[in-house]
């Protein structure tokens, strides 16, 4: 389910950022070089409006996606509540950057992964020098993409932050049937296991996971041995990960529990959403990282109780920032325990800077998908007259 306000929008991104333990949200660099909040690779405007307009966001200028209420990462940067809980507060800030077409770049071969390095890493570029501008932790934050050389284009933007990336690998061309088609090789190939050591290997600090990973007929398809949310396959998947963060999409309501107590983060569609209980009628506090309660969400008989206490918790809870170090400390080494994290408090509390601004990847959290969730397309309207 998606949230009330369009998706990777900054009226979205702010709601996440005070709801939820963070944001997820997709960039684009148009023509004439600016970074946009976009997702999909053609304009999400009504179909009429395409007409005889490139067919593109890459091709696209600023001003002529302004006409349609396009916002820009500078302009999110500059959001007074999105920085500050970004800078100041633990908050994570997922970023995924956005391949173009291959159209975009001309004729050429589809299949060459080599040709949109350029600009790939030029976005990057300019996403972490405006990062470090805005003085957001790099702790903070995190880059991925669906692209097979990663790697390659944070070399080539000299990119400095942590970095992740998204797989099974869908191509950007296509529509959901094809892109999941062309995947299933790669999905086929990835265990859940290799992918493990694979993020390790590279030093990334969270692995994105796909939820057909952990539950569904789906989960069987990758060779090796298969993980899920219950038994013998949570058991197996602990066993394998050691307490390495893994950052799970899609979220739906129906499974938070279900991930929280194997210890996982949510990409979720769902922080718009008002349901005040989980499926198992435990309390749905949605800042379970960066408002930490004392222990497990309770159990609560009743949408309205549960509402009663939301509103409570929210006036006493202290979050993460406001906390001392002997109350970081305890809540890390509360979580450490209960979801068999493999190092030690002492090193957990290394990435807590002070005042509390950061806390470890580790940290179970409700981040928000695009802001408040994925919105039905078109997304975007004319808000300018046309001449």
């Amino acid at each position: 389910m998606g949230g009330p306000e369009p998706e990777n929008s900054l009226a979205g991104l702010r709601e996440s950022m005070l709801k939820a333990d963070g944001i997820e949200f997709d960039l684009r660099m148009t023509l004439d070089g600016h970074i946009v909040l976009h997702h999909d690779r053609t304009p999400m405007i009504p179909k009429h409006e395409k007409e005889g307009r490139p067919k593109y966001v890459e091709s696209w200028t600023l001003d002529e996606l302004r006409a349609f209420g396009v916002e820009t990462f500078e302009e999110m940067l500059a959001d007074p509540i999105i920085s500050t809980a970004w800078r100041e507060q633990a908050k994570v800030g997922v970023i995924e950057i956005k391949r173009p077409h291959p159209r975009f770049h001309g004729r050429a071969r589809w299949w060459d992964d080599r040709r949109d390095i350029a600009h790939m890493g030029e976005l990057s570029r300019k996403i972490g020098a405006m990062l470090d501008e805005a003085a957001i932790p790099a702790e903070n934050t995190v880059l991925y993409a669906f692209h097979p050389r990663m790697a390659n284009i944070v070399d080539w933007s000299e990119w400095k932050r942590p970095w992740s990336r998204l797989t099974p690998n869908l191509p950007p061309f296509g529509n959901s049937t094809v892109q999941r088609s062309i995947a299933s090789v790669s999905f086929l190939a990835s265990s859940f296991a290799r992918l493990v050591r694979t993020h390790k290997k590279v030093g990334s600090p969270m692995m994105p996971c796909a939820l057909d990973y952990l539950v569904g007929l789906r989960r069987h398809i990758p060779i090796g041995r298969h993980v899920g949310l219950t038994g013998k396959g949570r058991k197996h998947l602990n066993a394998v990960r050691k307490g390495y963060p893994v950052y799970v999409w899609p979220a739906p309501y129906a499974l938070e529990t279900a991930l929280i107590d194997t210890g996982l983060s949510s990409v979720s569609d769902s922080v718009g959403d008002p349901t005040p209980r989980h499926v198992d009628g435990r309390l749905r506090w949605k800042r379970m990282a960066t408002a930490p309660l004392d222990g497990p969400m309770p159990h609560v008989a009743s949408d309205d109780e549960a509402e009663g206490l939301l509103k409570e918790f929210d006036a006493s809870v202290a979050p993460w920032h406001e906390l001392d170090t002997a109350e970081h400390r305890r809540h890390l080494d509360a979580w450490r325990k209960r979801w068999g994290w493999s190092r030690s408090v002492d090193d957990l509390l290394g990435d807590v800077r002070e005042g509390g601004a950061t806390m470890p990847w580790e940290a179970v959290r409700m981040v928000g998908h695009r802001g408040t969730g994925k919105t039905p397309r078109p997304v975007l309207h004319r808000v300018t007259p046309q001449t």
